[in-house]
C-alpha cells in the first residue's frame, strides 16, 4: 500500500540520527491523523504517494531529486532547488568595494557547509574511514572544509585568501556599528502557517546560545516575502534584519530546526508547531 506522503531526505542515516528538524516534530501529528508517511533518500520508482516533501539538507538539490516536482501531484518546497547565497544576498560586497562599516565572512552554503560535508563523510563505509583518517592526520580538518563566520572591523581587514576562497563571501554588517545587543528576525512558515520572531541576542553573529528574548514580532516586509517566493520556498525560514524599515535577509532555510528543549519553553512556537501540523495534513489531504 502506498504511502500518503513520501519525505524525501539526503541520507537515512543522517535524517535518523538527527532530532532537531522541525519535520520531526510534526510527522507525529500526521500520523496520529491516520495519515502513512514514508522517508526516502532515493527515488521512488514505483507506487509513490499523492504528496512528496523535499527534505534535502543541501544548499544545492542534487539532480537525482530533481525531478520529484513532475512525478508527484502535489509537493512540498519541489521547485526549492538552491538556497545558495548569492541568490538572494543584497550585502555581498566584491573584491575591490569599499565600505566604512564592519563586514562579516560566511560560507556560500547553508550552515557553514556542515551537511554537504556529513553527506561526504557517511556515504558508505569507504567515506567514513576516510573522514575518520583525515581527522586523525588533521586537527582541524572539520574546519578547514566548514570555515566558521568571522566579524572584521573594516573591510581593509579581511584576508587577502577570503576573496580568492570560492566556498565563501564577504557582506556588509548589516548595521553600521557592532553594538550590543542585536536585534534579528525569524519568519518562519509552512505553506499559509506562518511565525514572524523578533530575536534579541548578545552576540554580533547571533549565536542561539548568545539569545536574550525571542517574541511575536510584527509584519513580515516585502522584501522577505519576495526572496521566499524567488527561492520556492513552501516550508522553510528566513533570518533578517530590519534596516531603515526594510527586511534585509541574511539566511535562508528548507530544512528548519527547531531545539526540543527551547520548544517548550515557547508557548506560541508550540501553537504555531500546532497550526503547521494542521496545514501539512490539509497539504496531504489535497
Amino acid at each position: 500500500m502506498a504511502a500518503d506522503l513520501d519525505v524525501y531526505v539526503e541520507s537515512l542515516g543522517n535524517f535518523g540520527s538527527a532530532r532537531e528538524y522541525s519535520i520531526q516534530s510534526l510527522l507525529p501529528y500526521v500520523e496520529e491523523a491516520g495519515l502513512k508517511v514514508r522517508v526516502l533518500d532515493r527515488l521512488a520508482d514505483d507506487d509513490r504517494a499523492p504528496a512528496a516533501l523535499m527534505h534535502v539538507d543541501l544548499t544545492e538539490v542534487p539532480q537525482a531529486y530533481r525531478q520529484i516536482d513532475d512525478l508527484y501531484q502535489r509537493t512540498l518546497n519541489g521547485r526549492a532547488l538552491s538556497i545558495h547565497r548569492h541568490l538572494y544576498s543584497t550585502l555581498r560586497l566584491e573584491a575591490g568595494d569599499s565600505h566604512p562599516g564592519p563586514v562579516v565572512v560566511k560560507t556560500v552554503l547553508n550552515s557553514r557547509g556542515r551537511p554537504e560535508l556529513r553527506w561526504r563523510q557517511y556515504r558508505n563505509g569507504w567515506t567514513r574511514m576516510a573522514h575518520a583518517l583525515r581527522k586523525m592526520v588533521t586537527p582541524d580538518y572539520k574546519e578547514r572544509l566548514c570555515p566558521p563566520y568571522r566579524v572584521y572591523a573594516s573591510i581593509a581587514e579581511v584576508p587577502a585568501e577570503v576573496w580568492r576562497d570560492e566556498r565563501l563571501m564577504v557582506e556588509k554588517f548589516a548595521f553600521a556599528s557592532l553594538d550590543l545587543p542585536i536585534v534579528k528576525h525569524r519568519y518562519m512558515f509552512l505553506l499559509g502557517a506562518e511565525v514572524n520572531m523578533r530575536q534579541v541576542y548578545n552576540d554580533v553573529l547571533c549565536a542561539g546560545a548568545k539569545i536574550v528574548s525571542n517574541e511575536v514580532g510584527g509584519a513580515v516586509p516585502d522584501e522577505v516575502r519576495a526572496v521566499r517566493e524567488k527561492l520556492n520556498l513552501d516550508f522553510g525560514a528566513i533570518d533578517y534584519f530590519v534596516v531603515d524599515g526594510k527586511g534585509i535577509v541574511v539566511d535562508a532555510n528548507k530544512t528548519v530546526g527547531s531545539n526540543p528543549n527551547w520548544l517548550k519553553r515557547n508557548l506560541f512556537r508550540q501553537e504555531f508547531d500546532h497550526r503547521m501540523a494542521e496545514a501539512l495534513i490539509a497539504f496531504i489531504r489535497g
